[in-house]
């Protein structure tokens, strides 16, 4: 998973290349964090531990990732534990902040991990859950060609109405919803285009991927 892969759309790429290129793509989450009293921030499946690299270092760092391999390269960036959120046993409301940046959709039981969390995010503090849709517009249209379908780590999957409901029934008030798309590299005519084609891979569009911006009650 953390070396050379094949996308959607057949062309390779390789993770441990990517960090700048992330930034770039997580600027809206990092404009939220930076609007936040710096505490403690937890990355939970925090990979090679980019968007920990990106966070202020006034910020006391944490992750939690299963890959030996992403561990190594995190380490850099915070103090990673490797294995389940689960077992490493973190306190009771610990975190100011907690992330989980397209990760729900590989975890098996959300309802464990949205709990956990839940646990370990003080009273006030802010949560940052990002997962695609898989009732976009996209979705809708393109069917079995949608892209977000040909990962099969994709096990949890989430449309923006029963993600508003997991979060508000798991004591999170939804402050914001965003769509990441038009600011970004994939806002292109000829991602655009690919709109006509229905018997090929669906493109990167608005709607494919959504961010909730929550707070613990």
């Amino acid at each position: 998973y953390w070396g050379e892969i094949i996308d959607p759309d057949g062309c390779k790429r390789n993770r441990l290349t990517e960090r700048n290129q992330q930034l770039r793509d997580l600027a809206q989450e990092f404009e939220f964090i930076n609007s936040l009293e710096p505490g403690k921030i937890l990355d939970i499946g925090c990979g090679l531990g980019h968007l920990l690299s990106g966070v202020n270092n006034n910020w006391y760092k944490h992750g939690v990732e299963v890959s030996s391999f992403a561990t190594m390269h995190a380490k850099k960036w915070g103090h990673i534990f490797e294995g389940s959120l689960e077992n490493a046993q973190f306190p009771d409301e610990y975190f100011d902040l907690v992330v989980m940046y397209h990760v729900i959709e590989h975890i098996e039981d959300p309802i464990k991990i949205i709990k956990e969390t839940n646990r370990i995010l003080k009273c006030g503090g802010s949560l940052i859950i990002a997962t695609p849709d898989f009732d976009s517009g996209c979705a809708r249209r393109f069917g079995i060609n949608y892209r977000l379908l040909h990962d099969q780590t994709h096990i949890s999957l989430f449309s923006a109405d029963s993600m508003h409901r997991f979060l508000r029934d798991h004591d999170f008030h939804i402050d914001k919803v965003e769509y990441p798309f038009f600011e970004t590299r994939y806002f292109t005519k000829e991602n655009s285009l690919r709109l006509f084609d229905i018997s090929n891979i669906s493109p990167p569009f608005y709607g494919n991927f959504m961010t909730f911006y929550c707070h613990k009650h």
